[in-house]
Protein backbone atom coordinates (compact mmCIF):
# COMPACT_ATOMS: atom_id res chain seq x y z
CA UNK A 1 0.00 0.00 0.00
CA UNK A 2 0.89 3.69 -1.17
CA UNK A 3 1.84 5.64 2.04
CA UNK A 4 -0.11 8.64 2.56
CA UNK A 5 1.72 12.04 2.22
CA UNK A 6 2.59 13.96 4.54
CA UNK A 7 0.79 17.46 4.99
CA UNK A 8 2.33 20.32 6.15
CA UNK A 9 1.20 23.51 7.12
CA UNK A 10 2.42 26.29 5.60
CA UNK A 11 1.77 29.51 8.30
CA UNK A 12 2.97 33.22 7.79
CA UNK A 13 1.44 35.18 10.38
CA UNK A 14 1.84 39.18 11.64
CA UNK A 15 0.40 40.53 14.67
CA UNK A 16 -2.15 37.90 15.21
CA UNK A 17 -2.27 37.17 18.75
CA UNK A 18 -5.94 38.41 19.39
CA UNK A 19 -7.09 35.45 17.39
CA UNK A 20 -4.32 32.45 17.58
CA UNK A 21 -5.03 31.16 20.82
CA UNK A 22 -8.64 29.77 18.84
CA UNK A 23 -6.83 29.41 15.43
CA UNK A 24 -3.00 28.22 16.38
CA UNK A 25 -5.11 25.15 17.70
CA UNK A 26 -7.64 24.21 15.36
CA UNK A 27 -4.36 24.54 12.08
CA UNK A 28 -2.10 22.68 14.87
CA UNK A 29 -4.92 20.06 14.79
CA UNK A 30 -5.19 19.04 11.13
CA UNK A 31 -1.67 18.73 9.07
CA UNK A 32 1.17 16.59 10.62
CA UNK A 33 3.83 19.39 10.46
CA UNK A 34 3.38 23.04 10.83
CA UNK A 35 5.87 25.10 9.34
CA UNK A 36 5.33 29.04 11.16
CA UNK A 37 7.18 32.56 9.91
CA UNK A 38 6.48 35.60 12.50
CA UNK A 39 7.22 38.80 9.96
CA UNK A 40 8.50 41.00 12.74
CA UNK A 41 5.09 41.26 14.88
CA UNK A 42 4.84 44.03 17.70
CA UNK A 43 2.57 41.75 19.82
CA UNK A 44 3.16 38.40 21.36
CA UNK A 45 2.78 36.22 18.40
CA UNK A 46 5.82 34.84 18.36
CA UNK A 47 5.28 33.29 21.97
CA UNK A 48 2.43 31.70 20.60
CA UNK A 49 3.59 29.96 17.43
CA UNK A 50 7.43 29.83 18.38
CA UNK A 51 6.82 25.73 19.64
CA UNK A 52 5.98 24.84 15.96
CA UNK A 53 7.72 21.89 14.60
CA UNK A 54 9.84 24.91 12.79
CA UNK A 55 9.59 28.31 13.45
CA UNK A 56 11.30 31.73 12.23
CA UNK A 57 10.99 34.86 13.39
CA UNK A 58 12.22 37.57 10.25
CA UNK A 59 14.44 39.58 12.48
CA UNK A 60 16.17 36.05 12.44
CA UNK A 61 15.96 35.72 8.52
CA UNK A 62 19.59 36.39 7.17
CA UNK A 63 18.50 35.31 4.14
CA UNK A 64 15.49 37.79 4.17
CA UNK A 65 16.90 40.61 2.01
CA UNK A 66 17.27 38.47 -1.24
CA UNK A 67 14.02 36.93 -1.52
CA UNK A 68 11.21 38.54 -2.73
CA UNK A 69 8.00 37.13 -0.41
CA UNK A 70 10.49 35.68 2.24
CA UNK A 71 7.76 35.02 4.88
CA UNK A 72 6.55 32.20 2.48
CA UNK A 73 9.66 30.95 0.27
CA UNK A 74 12.13 30.62 3.41
CA UNK A 75 9.58 28.09 5.05
CA UNK A 76 9.34 26.33 1.35
CA UNK A 77 12.86 26.22 1.03
CA UNK A 78 13.09 24.57 4.74
CA UNK A 79 10.49 22.00 3.81
CA UNK A 80 12.08 20.88 0.73
CA UNK A 81 15.22 20.41 2.96
CA UNK A 82 13.79 18.14 5.60
CA UNK A 83 11.44 15.73 3.68
CA UNK A 84 13.84 15.66 0.31
CA UNK A 85 11.96 12.56 -1.50
CA UNK A 86 9.15 12.17 0.46
CA UNK A 87 5.64 12.95 -0.73
CA UNK A 88 4.45 16.35 0.79
CA UNK A 89 1.44 18.36 0.83
CA UNK A 90 2.01 21.76 1.56
CA UNK A 91 -1.07 23.92 2.58
CA UNK A 92 -1.10 27.60 2.70
CA UNK A 93 -2.70 28.20 6.66
CA UNK A 94 -3.15 31.61 7.97
CA UNK A 95 -2.94 32.78 11.99
CA UNK A 96 -6.88 33.91 11.05
CA UNK A 97 -8.28 31.43 8.38
CA UNK A 98 -10.06 28.76 9.71
CA UNK A 99 -10.84 25.31 7.46
CA UNK A 100 -14.58 24.62 7.13
CA UNK A 101 -15.74 22.01 5.26
CA UNK A 102 -12.76 19.53 4.39
CA UNK A 103 -9.82 19.24 6.26
CA UNK A 104 -5.83 19.56 4.70
CA UNK A 105 -5.71 16.11 4.44
CA UNK A 106 -9.26 15.51 2.83
CA UNK A 107 -8.26 18.43 0.16
CA UNK A 108 -4.67 16.84 -0.26
CA UNK A 109 -5.86 13.19 -0.83
CA UNK A 110 -8.92 14.26 -2.85
CA UNK A 111 -6.89 15.92 -5.58
CA UNK A 112 -6.85 13.27 -8.11
CA UNK A 113 -4.67 13.83 -10.61
CA UNK A 114 -3.82 17.30 -9.76
CA UNK A 115 -1.18 18.61 -8.36
CA UNK A 116 -3.08 21.70 -6.66
CA UNK A 117 -6.57 22.54 -5.36
CA UNK A 118 -8.03 25.79 -5.57
CA UNK A 119 -10.52 26.74 -2.27
CA UNK A 120 -12.80 29.86 -1.66
CA UNK A 121 -12.06 31.82 1.10
CA UNK A 122 -14.99 33.50 2.75
CA UNK A 123 -14.27 37.09 4.37
CA UNK A 124 -16.36 37.14 7.50
CA UNK A 125 -17.21 40.34 9.11
CA UNK A 126 -17.91 40.61 13.08
CA UNK A 127 -21.23 42.20 13.88
CA UNK A 128 -22.69 41.98 17.23
CA UNK A 129 -25.65 44.79 17.29
CA UNK A 130 -27.11 46.73 14.46
CA UNK A 131 -26.21 49.56 14.65
CA UNK A 132 -22.73 48.57 15.18
CA UNK A 133 -21.51 51.99 17.65
CA UNK A 134 -18.50 52.47 19.04
CA UNK A 135 -20.19 51.94 22.39
CA UNK A 136 -21.04 48.17 21.80
CA UNK A 137 -17.97 47.53 19.55
CA UNK A 138 -16.21 45.82 22.48
CA UNK A 139 -13.02 45.59 21.18
CA UNK A 140 -10.56 43.15 22.31
CA UNK A 141 -12.95 40.62 23.25
CA UNK A 142 -12.71 37.69 21.08
CA UNK A 143 -13.11 34.93 22.98
CA UNK A 144 -16.42 34.01 21.21
CA UNK A 145 -15.63 35.33 17.54
CA UNK A 146 -17.12 32.71 15.68
CA UNK A 147 -20.45 33.15 17.30
CA UNK A 148 -20.53 36.42 16.22
CA UNK A 149 -19.43 36.48 12.95
CA UNK A 150 -22.91 37.74 11.11
CA UNK A 151 -21.76 38.34 7.44
CA UNK A 152 -19.75 36.89 4.76
CA UNK A 153 -18.88 37.27 1.72
CA UNK A 154 -16.87 35.43 -0.97
CA UNK A 155 -13.57 37.18 -0.94
CA UNK A 156 -11.46 35.06 -3.22
CA UNK A 157 -10.50 32.27 -5.11
CA UNK A 158 -6.59 30.84 -4.39
CA UNK A 159 -4.46 27.16 -4.03
CA UNK A 160 -4.88 25.95 -0.44
CA UNK A 161 -2.76 22.83 -0.98
CA UNK A 162 -0.32 21.59 -3.58
CA UNK A 163 2.01 18.96 -3.87
CA UNK A 164 5.45 20.14 -3.06
CA UNK A 165 7.92 20.19 -6.39
CA UNK A 166 11.39 19.42 -5.47
CA UNK A 167 12.95 20.71 -8.68
CA UNK A 168 11.35 24.17 -8.76
CA UNK A 169 12.62 26.45 -6.54
CA UNK A 170 10.16 29.02 -4.60
CA UNK A 171 12.62 32.36 -4.21
CA UNK A 172 12.00 34.06 -7.51
CA UNK A 173 8.01 32.79 -7.30
CA UNK A 174 5.25 35.81 -6.95
CA UNK A 175 2.85 33.39 -4.76
CA UNK A 176 3.79 30.99 -2.31
CA UNK A 177 3.37 28.13 -4.88
CA UNK A 178 5.30 27.46 -7.95
CA UNK A 179 4.00 27.99 -11.35
CA UNK A 180 2.44 25.68 -14.03
CA UNK A 181 0.63 23.98 -11.51
CA UNK A 182 -2.46 21.81 -12.58
CA UNK A 183 -4.90 22.52 -10.72
CA UNK A 184 -8.20 21.40 -9.41
CA UNK A 185 -11.38 23.62 -9.62
CA UNK A 186 -9.41 26.23 -11.44
CA UNK A 187 -9.24 25.23 -15.10
CA UNK A 188 -12.07 26.25 -16.30
CA UNK A 189 -13.06 30.03 -17.16
CA UNK A 190 -14.75 31.28 -14.85
CA UNK A 191 -16.05 28.56 -12.85
CA UNK A 192 -19.09 28.49 -10.78
CA UNK A 193 -18.66 27.71 -7.39
CA UNK A 194 -19.35 24.46 -5.76
CA UNK A 195 -19.74 22.35 -2.71
CA UNK A 196 -17.08 20.31 -3.62
CA UNK A 197 -14.62 23.19 -3.44
CA UNK A 198 -12.24 23.52 0.25
CA UNK A 199 -14.08 26.96 1.92
CA UNK A 200 -12.06 28.99 4.51
CA UNK A 201 -13.36 31.15 7.42
CA UNK A 202 -11.35 34.05 7.07
CA UNK A 203 -11.27 36.78 10.42
CA UNK A 204 -9.18 39.01 8.91
CA UNK A 205 -12.02 41.94 9.64
CA UNK A 206 -11.95 42.85 12.47
CA UNK A 207 -14.28 45.32 14.28
CA UNK A 208 -13.84 49.13 13.98
CA UNK A 209 -12.09 49.53 17.19
CA UNK A 210 -10.14 46.53 16.70
CA UNK A 211 -9.07 48.11 12.53
CA UNK A 212 -8.32 51.61 14.42
CA UNK A 213 -6.37 50.40 16.85
CA UNK A 214 -4.05 47.84 14.48
CA UNK A 215 -3.31 50.90 12.23
CA UNK A 216 -2.92 53.34 15.25
CA UNK A 217 -0.15 51.31 16.97
CA UNK A 218 1.44 50.64 13.08
CA UNK A 219 0.37 46.73 13.64
CA UNK A 220 -1.12 46.76 10.11
CA UNK A 221 -1.64 48.90 7.28
CA UNK A 222 -4.67 49.27 5.49
CA UNK A 223 -5.39 46.21 2.67
CA UNK A 224 -4.23 47.10 -0.75
CA UNK A 225 -7.26 45.07 -2.32
CA UNK A 226 -9.57 48.03 -0.93
CA UNK A 227 -7.68 51.26 -1.45
CA UNK A 228 -10.75 53.12 -0.88
CA UNK A 229 -10.58 52.07 2.51
CA UNK A 230 -10.87 55.48 4.88
CA UNK A 231 -9.89 54.59 8.08
CA UNK A 232 -10.23 57.77 9.94
CA UNK A 233 -12.89 57.46 12.29
CA UNK A 234 -15.13 54.90 13.35
CA UNK A 235 -18.05 56.23 11.41
CA UNK A 236 -15.20 56.32 8.01
CA UNK A 237 -14.54 52.66 8.73
CA UNK A 238 -18.37 51.48 8.78
CA UNK A 239 -19.15 53.14 5.74
CA UNK A 240 -16.76 50.80 4.13
CA UNK A 241 -18.27 48.14 5.97
CA UNK A 242 -21.29 49.15 4.32
CA UNK A 243 -19.64 48.97 0.68
CA UNK A 244 -17.92 45.72 1.19
CA UNK A 245 -20.19 43.59 2.30
CA UNK A 246 -23.95 45.28 2.51
CA UNK A 247 -25.15 44.49 -1.02
CA UNK A 248 -23.16 40.75 -0.22
CA UNK A 249 -25.01 39.46 2.73
CA UNK A 250 -24.05 35.71 3.05
CA UNK A 251 -25.38 33.22 5.50
CA UNK A 252 -23.02 32.60 8.41
CA UNK A 253 -21.39 29.12 8.20
CA UNK A 254 -23.51 26.93 10.77
CA UNK A 255 -23.12 23.60 8.32
CA UNK A 256 -23.50 22.16 5.59
CA UNK A 257 -26.60 23.39 4.46
CA UNK A 258 -24.94 26.96 4.99
CA UNK A 259 -22.49 26.01 2.04
CA UNK A 260 -25.38 24.90 -0.08
CA UNK A 261 -27.34 27.80 -0.16
CA UNK A 262 -24.32 30.14 -0.06
CA UNK A 263 -23.32 28.39 -3.07
CA UNK A 264 -26.88 28.87 -4.67
CA UNK A 265 -27.02 32.27 -4.04
CA UNK A 266 -23.04 32.61 -5.75
CA UNK A 267 -24.08 30.80 -8.65
CA UNK A 268 -27.67 32.30 -9.39
CA UNK A 269 -28.21 35.35 -11.38
CA UNK A 270 -30.21 37.49 -8.94
CA UNK A 271 -29.95 41.45 -8.60
CA UNK A 272 -28.02 42.53 -5.54
CA UNK A 273 -31.28 44.15 -4.28
CA UNK A 274 -33.41 40.96 -4.41
CA UNK A 275 -30.23 39.43 -2.43
CA UNK A 276 -30.23 41.36 0.28
CA UNK A 277 -34.02 40.34 0.79
CA UNK A 278 -33.23 37.17 0.54
CA UNK A 279 -30.59 37.25 3.21
CA UNK A 280 -32.63 39.69 5.52
CA UNK A 281 -35.33 37.01 5.50
CA UNK A 282 -32.68 33.78 5.89
CA UNK A 283 -31.31 35.51 8.99
CA UNK A 284 -34.52 36.16 10.47
CA UNK A 285 -34.92 32.18 9.91
CA UNK A 286 -31.98 31.61 11.56
CA UNK A 287 -32.52 32.74 14.39
CA UNK A 288 -34.03 29.27 15.00
CA UNK A 289 -30.62 28.16 15.62
CA UNK A 290 -29.88 31.05 18.25
CA UNK A 291 -28.01 33.49 16.51
CA UNK A 292 -28.33 36.91 18.20
CA UNK A 293 -30.48 39.61 16.49
CA UNK A 294 -28.77 42.23 14.40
Amino acid sequence: MKPKPKIIGLMAVKDEADLLPLVYPHVRGLVDYLYVYDDFSQDNTWELVKTSDYAIRGVDDVSRLEIPRPNYHHLLEKIKQDFEGEDVWVVLTMGDRFFLNKTPREIAEGAGPYNAVEGVQLDFLRHKYDPWTEENDPFPDYSNIRSICRWSRVDERCIVAFRLQPYLTYIGSKYPWPQRLHIQYGEVEQPLLSVDMPFLEHQGRRSPKGLMHRIASGQRGISKKHPEYNASSFQKIMETYDFLYNTNRIVPWIGPKSLETLVWLNNEVMEKSKKRYFYLGLEAALGLVGLPPR
